[in-house]
């Protein structure tokens, strides 16, 4: 599901605090029930010590619950959230959650919460279900002004060192690779990050990458890639030659089991197009058909207009730990 570190988990803050509010549809007092919901989910990743991973899957297996038992949203969350622990780490009790989280819940009420939840939830294809549950996620998150967005509370790392963030940056333009790469770099210092300018480059760095064992996590990714600056370019004249969805296509088929059988640990990294002609392709998506539910469009996880904010890159490097 994603990298363990306890460091990237301020996406839960910044995106399961409005969703808890709009699956409620607390159109009377959301501000306050979204306050109420980001301290409870704060408090619960803290005392827990939770990651990226445990807390993005603990909100999928609670969104259906909470729609369910409302009002109930505390009780739907933490059935929820027990439910993606058990699923993303090992050695998580139900009793940690009175011990830690809250005492509301009786240990009888939550095994029987637990109990319902996994009979209820549909199992089939959870990691197409998780990737896209988290680039949701991650969609809500970029929603959310940056005033509400506040830092995660400061707290030691349980589970080691956590890996170096791996950044491909694919833009034809240098100025644009160096301003994300600087972006990149403010937020993760120690970040290995490369740059190329063409399809071909790209689709060649995936593949030693792949050999080598160095999996990229985050792609930022150009949608033209002719040299020339896209901004005078319509759509159809920049789908006529090599662009960003064709790097997008060829990673989508290296980690597709029709194609391969998957090896080792290997995952889909996080892909991220930033282009100028974004919300166009949004648009046009849309009309067409070919935007998915989570918001992605053709192997790109999101689309994001330039110039990219530090703002948003942070809500990127934070979703691709997922």
């Amino acid at each position: 599901m994603g990298r363990v570190s306890a460091r990237r988990s301020s996406l839960a803050l910044r995106a399961d605090r409005p969703q808890i509010a709009r699956l409620l549809d607390d159109e009377d007092d959301n501000e306050g029930l979204a306050q109420e919901a980001a301290e409870y989910v704060e408090h619960a990743r803290v005392k827990l010590a939770l990651d990226n991973a445990a807390i993005t899957t603990g909100m999928m297996f609670a969104q259906p619950l909470i729609k369910m038992w409302a009002p109930h949203w505390k009780f739907a969350y933490t059935v929820g959230l027990v439910v993606g622990v058990k699923y993303t780490t090992e050695g998580f009790y139900l009793a940690d959650i009175i011990d830690h989280v809250t005492q509301e819940f009786t240990l009888e009420c939550l095994k029987a919460g637990e109990s319902l939840a996994v009979e209820l939830f549909d199992w089939n294809g959870m990691h197409q279900r998780c990737r896209d549950f988290r680039n949701a996620l991650v969609s809500v998150a970029l929603e959310v002004p940056p005033s509400a967005r506040r830092p995660p509370a400061r707290m030691p790392l349980q589970f080691g060192a956590p890996e170096l963030e791996h950044v491909l940056i694919v833009d034809d333009s240098p100025i644009v690779c160096e301003m994300h790469r600087t972006l990149v770099l403010q937020i993760r210092p120690d970040a290995r990050v490369h740059t190329v300018q063409s399809v071909g480059e790209a689709s060649e760095y995936m593949r030693q990458q792949h050999a080598a064992e160095a999996p990229v996590h985050l792609i930022l990714l150009d949608l033209n890639l002719a040299g020339s600056d896209e901004q005078n370019f319509t759509l159809d004249e920049v789908f006529s030659v090599p662009n960003g969805f064709d790097v997008a296509s060829d990673i989508d088929e290296s980690h597709s089991p029709e194609h391969h059988t998957p090896k080792g640990f290997a995952f889909k990294p996080f892909i991220a197009m930033v282009s100028y002609l974004a919300n166009n392709v949004t648009e046009r998506a849309i009309h067409d058909g070919t935007m998915n539910k989570d918001g992605s469009v053709r192997g790109c996880d999101v689309l994001l207009p330039k110039p990219l904010s530090i703002d948003s890159m942070r809500v990127l490097i934070e979703g691709c730990a997922v």
